[in-house]
């Protein structure tokens, strides 16, 4: 199933006490998604949460791209993305 790929600035619901829904800070410094950097595996939200899961099969810099629904260390996930570009 194809999910929308996630971008610099998407935003990441973080369950942890006093974080909350945040956007993404860190991206891709030389690929872009609808004119944003494109959002990996280990690129960082404002509360210090980092993507922990992306995709299997498309991987940005040497590191797998993050999409609509990817899993971060603190429990959270992506809850925005793309309206346009979809990764498998």
């Amino acid at each position: 199933m194809a999910n929308p790929a996630a971008r610099l600035s998407d935003v990441n619901a973080c369950p942890m006490t006093g974080h909350g829904p945040n956007p993404t800070m860190t991206g891709s410094p030389d690929v872009l998604i609808n004119s944003l950097p494109a959002l990996r595996v280990g690129d960082s939200s404002a509360c210090g949460d980092t993507v922990a899961v992306g995709s299997a099969t498309v991987f940005v810099n040497g590191q797998p791209l993050a999409y609509l629904g990817s899993a971060t260390a603190h429990g959270g996930v992506i809850i925005t993305g793309s309206g346009d570009v979809l990764t498998g």
